[in-house]
């Protein structure tokens, strides 16, 4: 056995959405008119064919990553869509939210060198209130995979092999402007690691965080007891499009960043952080 392990870092898959992630294994119920039940496969939409080939594809680059040395997974958080947003769901039945997020997980727990993962609690709307989606599918997939580490949780500060990580759905944003990109971020970095001096606790040297389907890594450097430290914070991608809700709460964002990211862990440290992401431009290009 290696000390070296890879964790694997996403967020905001929003399975039910027909512009989220939808594994096209997955199988769901609906009744008829005469009390029967038929089995039925959701057709993908052509987002989430894009975004399952582009998924399973990061993955096969985590496999190649690992070369067989451990896994560990998180999801940071919003694996449905959740019933406030109705628009666009591939089916009403909460249930049926909660297979989806459940297959959409799934090919992970079929690599042998999985070890444990963390499903951190998202947004409330997106959730069904008080992390339901995540309580759920951890607990499901702790019924099918009985020897694994699997828990959900709102907040994490997990020790992955003497690097400590802080992990949560909610963070700062983004930045909407280019020349201050980042700025809001490094500021919630340091009040994270001045509060853990404060109160007498060794900072995290790793802080993850979702909700805004942007990548961005921003790095702090700090003097504890004499020696220079240095803290880094990520934002991650997601794996779902933009909707009427999307556009509006990013106030029109033009890119979006769909993906993951693989941290190379060994010897007490973070050897290398692997961003696989992709950059979609949502403008539509026309001459008049």
């Amino acid at each position: 056995m290696t000390d070296r392990c890879i964790l694997v870092a996403m967020s905001d898959s929003h399975g039910g959405s027909q512009l989220g992630l939808l594994n096209p294994a997955t199988v769901l119920h609906r009744e008829h008119a005469d009390g029967t039940i038929e089995k039925w496969k959701p057709a993908p939409t052509a987002t989430q064919q894009m975004l399952w080939a582009l998924y399973m594809e990061q993955m096969a680059q985590v496999d190649e990553l690992a070369a067989g040395d451990d896994l560990i997974l998180f999801h940071v958080g919003d694996l449905s869509q959740g019933n406030k947003y109705p628009a666009l769901l591939v089916s009403n039945r909460l249930a049926d939210q909660i297979i989806i997020a459940e297959d959409n997980l799934l090919p992970w727990f079929t690599r042998p060198n999985l070890r444990a993962a963390r499903l951190a609690m998202g947004t409330g709307s997106h959730t069904f209130g008080d992390g339901s989606t995540e309580v759920l599918v951890a607990d499901a997939l702790q019924r099918q995979y009985p020897d694994l580490d699997i828990q959900p949780l709102y907040h994490g500060l997990a020790n992955v092999r003497g690097v400590r990580i802080d992990y949560a759905h909610h963070g700062p944003g983004p930045g909407i402007r280019e020349w201050t990109a980042g700025n809001q971020v490094r500021y919630y970095l340091k009040s994270l690691v001045h509060g853990d001096l404060r109160t007498g606790q060794d900072p995290p040297d790793l802080v993850l965080r979702g909700h805004y389907h942007t990548y961005r890594r921003e790095s702090i450097y700090q003097r504890i007891n004499g020696q220079d430290r240095a803290f880094e914070m990520l934002l991650l991608p997601g794996y779902c499009g933009m909707g009427d809700h999307g556009h509006q709460a990013t106030r029109g964002a033009w890119e979006q960043h769909f993906g993951l990211v693989a941290f190379e862990i060994a010897y007490g440290k973070v050897i290398e952080i692997h961003p696989f992401r992709v950059v979609v431009d949502l403008r539509t290009r026309e001459v008049i």
